[in-house]
């Protein structure tokens, strides 16, 4: 492992940074806060709570497969940047996709704290509103930031300009869904189970531009 390559280990982080991601994101939607009333945070704190070790296991587990993503996409945003085309968006998509991924380590932070320590109930609650600000945030920052970075990748022949185009495209429709969804707690729910589907779309490009550095020389 001590002499892999860098596009070799950019690979493997494309291909198993989002399909662990993704797991664990279904699981806290589909199973920890399944139940939730989504506008109420004494909801989401009690949620968080009963499912303790899921909450923990799953918040921890996406903080490192999002960095594995993210520095595969780091990868590919310095190979364009001062090569040609495509240069301006991936420098611009930088700085938007690691003001995301912060504000998903630390609201996942935030949602360890609030499950580990549910008393007081009124500490849990505010503890819960405070990593949902993050998130939502997050969410709108990193989305804008993938739609900037396979807006510059379909500039480029070797990443498939046809899927980095829909891929783009998928990431605009999930920016704007996040807005919605942060905005408004009647859309919250629904807003949030299409931008999972935006990730399943983008953990499938992200595989076959994955599997494409793994077969470098």
């Amino acid at each position: 492992m001590g002499t892999i390559s860098i596009a070799k280990l950019a690979g493997i982080s494309l291909i198993l940074g989002p399909v662990i991601t993704v797991v664990c994101y279904f699981i806290q939607q589909l199973v920890i806060f399944a139940d939730v009333e989504w506008g109420s945070a004494a909801s989401w704190a009690a949620a968080a709570a009963d499912g303790r070790s899921a909450t923990v296991a799953t918040s921890i587990i996406v903080s490192l497969s999002l960095m594995m993503l993210v520095y595969g996409i780091l990868f590919i945003a310095n190979e364009i940047r001062g090569n040609g085309n495509g240069n301006a968006l991936a420098s611009y998509s930088v700085p938007l996709i690691l003001i995301g991924l912060t504000g998903f380590v630390l609201s996942s932070g935030i949602f360890v704290a609030a499950a580990t320590f549910p008393k007081p109930a009124a500490a849990a609650e505010a503890v819960v509103l405070a990593g949902a600000g993050m998130n939502g945030m997050a969410g709108i920052f990193f989305s804008l930031g993938f739609s900037a970075i396979f807006s510059a990748m379909a500039s480029r022949d070797e990443y498939n300009s046809v899927l980095a185009n829909i891929a783009a495209l998928v990431a605009l429709l999930a920016f704007v869904l996040s807005i919605i969804g942060f905005a408004s707690t009647e859309l919250g729910e629904l807003m949030t189970q299409i931008v999972g589907v935006t990730y399943i779309i983008h953990t499938i490009y992200a595989i076959y531009i994955g599997r494409g550095l793994l077969t470098r020389e």
